[in-house]
C-alpha cells in the first residue's frame, strides 16, 4: 500500500513539474508578444512620420518633438543600429524644415537653386527611408529571432 502512495506522489510531483514547465513556456511567450508589442509601436510612429513627410513634403518642430516622445524607449528595446536611426531621421527632419524655412525668404539666384537642391535631397532621402524601414526594423520583429 505504501508504494501506492509513493507511486501516486512521484506521478503528482512530475505532473507539477510539468505544469510548472508549461508555465515557464508560457510566461517566456507573453515577454515575447510585450516586447513585439513595444517595438512595433516605436517602428509604427517611425513609419507614420516618414509617412507624413513624403506625403506633405513640409515637416513642422512639432511633429518632430512628437515622434521622439513615441520612439523615447527605443533606447531600452534595440541596439544602436535603430536607437540612433529615429535621432537620424529627426535631425533630417529638421534640417529639412529649416532649409525649406530659408527658402521663403531666399530671393532668386544661386543661394535658393542651392537650397532647392538641399530640400529635394533630405525628400529624397526621407522618401527612401520608407522602403529601408522595413529591413532595419525586421530583425526586432520575427518572433523566430530576437535580439
Amino acid at each position: 500500500m505504501d508504494d501506492v502512495w509513493k507511486l501516486i506522489a512521484l506521478l503528482l510531483a512530475g505532473f507539477a513539474g510539468y505544469v510548472t514547465y508549461q508555465q515557464f513556456k508560457l510566461g517566456r511567450e507573453k515577454f515575447k508578444l510585450d516586447l513585439f508589442e513595444k517595438r512595433f509601436s516605436v517602428f509604427a510612429a517611425v513609419r507614420k512620420f516618414l509617412s507624413q513627410l513624403a506625403t506633405e513634403g513640409q515637416v513642422s518642430i512639432a511633429q518632430v518633438l512628437q515622434v521622439q516622445a513615441s520612439v523615447a524607449e527605443a533606447s531600452f528595446l534595440f541596439e544602436s543600429d535603430i536607437n540612433d536611426y529615429p535621432d537620424e531621421i529627426a535631425k533630417r527632419a529638421l534640417r529639412m524644415h529649416a532649409v525649406q524655412a530659408k527658402l521663403k525668404v531666399a530671393s532668386s539666384g544661386d543661394d535658393r537653386s542651392r537650397l532647392l537642391e538641399d530640400d529635394a535631397a533630405e525628400s529624397t532621402w526621407i522618401a527612401d527611408q520608407l522602403s529601408l524601414l522595413e529591413s532595419k526594423f525586421a530583425p526586432y520583429l520575427k518572433f523566430h529571432v530576437w535580439r
